[in-house]
């Protein structure tokens, strides 16, 4: 997928590479919102990747920074795949059709982000609380009340490499996907007379403001 740079002139935007253009409209239907969803899912993807990369990028020490990155990948990958109300989910069996193996490591890591990294459930991660026992004849029985905390990780080489993969293949599909949309969308406009087309929208943008931060960004306007 190719990008290209934007940039907020008066009300509108513009693209840059394209000299003779006039206006960028703006297109507002079901194509379209699907394709604004696969440009999303693109972003998110792509994103992992890079955090996989950067794994090694980084020295061994301080291990956060590694595992850091490691979770947000694994977290924005598996992202893609779940529901919300702002763009539609991908699915994974459609993507992975034919890849049964492929399918068993996507439902391995959406269960490592859903039960163990974004929600602590499974014994992934576990606390034993005990009490340090003195020897007998001590003042205190009791030394000290702790908690053992055991913490597993699988950021092996094979998880590692699973999981590029599983991103890599989603980046394909999604790139042609949105490819084929843009396809359809492009004839669809190429049909209508020029009036029509200059007579569209524009492209607008907005900041968003304290009060979105809670708001589907497409629940109606009041």
């Amino acid at each position: 997928m190719k990008y290209y740079k934007i940039e907020k002139q008066g009300h509108g935007l513009h693209v840059s590479g394209f000299p003779e253009a006039v206006k960028l409209l703006k297109i507002d239907d079901l194509k379209s919102k699907q394709l604004a969803g696969l440009a999303l899912h693109d972003y998110d993807l792509n994103f992992a990747l890079q955090c996989l990369d950067g794994v090694n990028m980084i020295a061994e020490q301080p291990y956060a920074l590694r595992l850091g990155l490691w979770r947000s990948a694994i977290v924005h990958y598996i992202k893609c795949f779940m529901g919300n109300g702002a763009r539609f989910s991908l699915d994974y069996r459609k993507i992975y059709a034919g890849k049964p193996l492929a399918i068993q490591n996507y439902e391995f890591f959406q269960l490592l982000r859903n039960k163990n990294i974004v929600h602590d459930e499974n014994s992934y991660t576990q606390c034993i609380p005990g009490a340090v026992l003195n020897r007998e004849g001590m003042e205190s029985k009791i030394a000290k009340i702790l908690c053992s905390s055991f913490h597993a990780e699988v950021m092996g080489q094979e998880s590692f490499s699973n999981l590029r993969l599983l991103i890599t293949h989603a980046i394909e599909w999604v790139t042609w996907r949105f490819d084929q949309l843009c396809d359809n969308i492009t004839a669809e406009l190429e049909a209508k007379s020029y009036a029509e087309l200059y007579a569209m929208d524009i492209v607008t943008y907005s900041k968003p403001a304290d009060g979105d931060l809670s708001k589907n960004r497409n629940a109606p306007q009041r």
